[in-house]
């Protein structure tokens, strides 16, 4: 690498005063909270808890660069595991924007110098903590190597300064102690003792004396210490910049920063390539201008340095590591407060912008991407014409809403072989439009012989997924569980059994012999836990017989054995009963249900069947079985969301409400009348939320509910307890 390249990019002309470097002006990516999966194959809208293995606006923009950085044949994705729990949504697809972060590695080494143990996964280096604070091991390691084989050095000497090295252990909170040069040591341990304590004075932040003591070092006869002293100066110098850009909170402001320092972190970097051209740290050094670049403001030079990288994975420098590149450019760049799109000339980056900007969004400040924008980028995709042909059909599905024009521009024959992710991308995108016209039957086809082709990570589960959805319009769920089913994936499946899926399938998968033990475990719960829901008493009593033996043992997360603590609660079903008060007791669950069974309006039964809702809290263990909300940008049939909106089970579901109203208006018992009285108020405590279900009542009948249980009785008990009402 020639100086040039150093000072064409450099501070003088670029940094200036004001530029604040974390501002923010739009969040493209996702935090990292608790997500709420979408069993959708929608495209539109922005979820990060929702992403889909094709370059899609609805997916976040992290996973949209590391689908290019795989077709770039950049990075390798790790295959999905599938398998599906109770308790939680997940599959391989959609999956939350983190899934894929940890899936992806380098299909290219980087050249840079890496730790002897592979890093746990952080992302802090990206955003303002102090760079010297995350390579200690990385150095460590060297040092010890080069220790170890430098012939010169006896053994209790190598010894000496292994353990000197190990020693250091940096927290960046806490200075360390250097090592005191005796006069007896030769002149080559005292380079190496030297070398530590400017390894020190590193880690303590004393970046003058550090770079003295590199300083000294660099023209000693040592190889190793000479090249890696002037490598230091080129450490101890970006960090010497960053933090004078460091305000009283730790954040980094580019108002702040020191130009001149800015200035001798390049000058370093240049020296260091002018003294050792292909140097064993000359990956590492170029990483440091990334650095240099965005705290100096300059967009331009981090964006062509990205760029370079990309398209020089065999070089010397090429120094990338793929578990962070995506995060890097999301922070760094676009949510810069200096953030250009102008500033952007090749494929990578126009697609991940173009495909934010093609998303549905109500935002005052948001405006979708225009087609004379998207049309003015053509020269920039001459080496990706294909992938430029699909932002084009993107644009007219999401942004025109002209699906029949922008099949032109999607592929005519049949997919080949084996798909890149940006072919997977070309035929969803056909098929989901075929859909959205009304061809189901020509989607259905094509999601058939898809199968076929999707064998990269995640691509066939992308593809069961809307060929389920196809499906899904005919509510032919019983096919997907035939011998010869085309759906394989487990979490599919297990959604369509908790979701989807009526009496007759679910006793069908209980008893086939082409099911697995857990889909039939599932499907066991969700025949129970609905017969019961929806008042199918005698259907209920029934499917008893599907109850484990040691069905009570099934406590969920309270579980002793851990293998039972992610299936499901059959414990519920156990219930044996409760005492109310001295007149009024609850029999077991299956003594209640027997009795609605052939005498479904039997007040105190309906009663103790509202005593096992409230006291097993029966309704929470539905949550994974029934959607509560739909998005109705999700309710056509072409974009449906796996399961929404059906309604296998025939009947309405128990309400509490509805039995105590009931008996409330209709019952001559005084005790069940008075409990009821007092269940109802209650079901409105604390906050005026109704917690048991039907319709709710306004705030004075349930005074009138209150009024009436301390008028008409009041000896009970009930009346005497209940001092309020919400």
């Amino acid at each position: 690498m020639t100086l040039s390249i150093f000072y064409r990019f450099c501070c003088h002309t670029v940094l200036m005063l004001g530029l604040g470097i974390l501002g923010l002006t739009k969040t493209y990516a996702s935090s990292d909270n608790y997500c709420l999966l979408s069993w959708s194959a929608q495209m539109k809208v922005y979820d990060s808890c929702s992403n889909l293995p094709i370059f899609s606006p609805a997916n976040d923009s992290e996973t949209n660069m590391r689908l290019l950085l795989a077709d770039m044949q950049l990075a390798k994705i790790r295959t999905p595991q599938s398998l599906p729990s109770w308790t939680e949504e997940y599959g391989p697809v959609p999956f939350a924007l983190n899934e894929l972060k940890e899936a992806i590695s380098n299909a290219v080494p980087s050249q840079r110098q890496k730790p002897l143990k592979p890093e746990p996964y952080d992302s802090s280096w990206i955003k303002v903590n102090e760079e010297r604070c995350q390579s200690k091991d990385t150095g460590q390691h060297s040092f010890i190597h080069q220790v170890n084989r430098d012939p010169a050095l006896k053994p209790a000497e190598k010894q000496f300064l292994i353990k000197q090295r190990q020693a250091i252990n940096p927290q960046c909170d806490k200075a360390l102690t250097f090592t005191k040069v005796q006069p007896e040591w030769n002149a080559l341990v005292r380079q190496y003792v030297s070398y530590i304590n400017g390894t020190i004075a590193f880690y303590n932040g004393d970046h003058q004396p550090a770079q003295k003591i590199y300083g000294a070092l660099t023209t000693v006869a040592t190889p190793w210490i000479a090249e890696t002293a002037t490598y230091m100066q080129t450490r101890t110098a970006v960090e010497d910049a960053y933090n004078t850009g460091l305000d009283e909170y730790g954040s980094v402001s580019s108002a702040k920063i020191d130009k001149s320092a800015l200035t001798k972190a390049f000058d370093a970097i240049a020296q260091y390539f002018k003294s050792y051209p292909k140097g064993q740290y000359s990956a590492s050094a170029r990483g440091l201008l990334r650095r240099l670049y965005w705290l100096g403001g300059q967009q331009r030079q981090l964006i062509d340095e990205f760029s370079w990288q990309f398209d020089h994975p065999q070089s010397s420098q090429f120094n990338l590591e793929m578990l962070y590149v995506p995060e890097e450019i999301h922070q760094r760049i676009f949510e810069n407060h200096l953030f250009n799109p102008a500033n952007f000339k090749d494929p990578f980056f126009l697609t991940t912008y173009d495909l934010m900007y093609m998303r549905e969004d109500n935002s005052d400040k948001y405006k979708p991407l225009s087609w004379r924008e998207l049309q003015a980028q053509q020269d920039y995709f001459k080496t990706q014409p294909e992938l430029y042909r699909y932002l084009q059909a993107a644009h007219l599905v999401f942004v025109q809403n002209k699906p029949q024009q922008a099949l032109e521009y999607l592929p005519k024959g049949n997919p080949p072989e084996r798909l890149s992710y940006l072919q997977l991308s070309q035929f969803i995108l056909k098929g989901r439009i075929f859909e959205q016209i009304g061809r189901y039957d020509e989607a259905h086809t094509l999601w058939t012989v898809l199968l076929n082709s999707a064998k990269a990570p995640y691509q066939r589960q992308m593809v069961e997924l809307v060929l389920d959805l196809n499906m899904q319009r005919s509510q032919d769920f019983a096919a997907i569980f035939t011998a010869d089913s085309l759906i394989r994936d487990p979490a599919i499946r297990a959604i369509v059994i908790k979701r989807a899926a009526n009496a007759n399938l679910l006793d069908s998968i209980i008893n086939s012999t082409t099911t697995t033990a857990q889909e039939k475990q599932f499907a066991r719960f969700v025949l129970l836990f609905k017969n019961l829901k929806y008042q199918q008493y005698q259907q209920f009593v029934d499917t008893l017989k599907y109850l484990p033996a040691d069905a009570a043992q099934y406590k969920a997360s309270e579980s002793t054995k851990e293998a039972l603590k992610e299936q499901p609660q059959f414990s519920v079903f156990m219930w044996q009963g409760n005492k109310i008060n001295n007149q009024l007791t609850c029999p077991s669950l299956t003594t209640i249900a027997k009795i609605l069974a052939t005498r479904p309006d039997d007040e105190k039964s309906l009663i103790c069947m509202g005593e096992f809702f409230r006291l097993s809290h029966f309704e929470g263990l539905g949550y994974p079985l029934e959607y509560s909300y739909v998005d109705p940008k999700n309710k056509q049939h072409w974009n449906r969301i796996l399961g929404a909106e059906a309604l296998p089970f025939n009947g309405p579901a128990f309400s509490r409400g509805d039995v105590y109203k009931k008996i409330i208006a209709t019952s001559t018992n005084d005790d069940l009348k008075a409990y009821a009285l007092y269940r109802a108020v209650n079901c409105y405590a604390p906050a005026g939320d109704n917690d048991c279900g039907g319709e709710e009542v306004d705030k004075t009948t349930r005074k009138n509910w209150f009024n009436q249980l301390r008028r008409d009785y009041p000896a009970s008990e009930w009346a005497k307890s209940q001092k309020y009402f919400w």
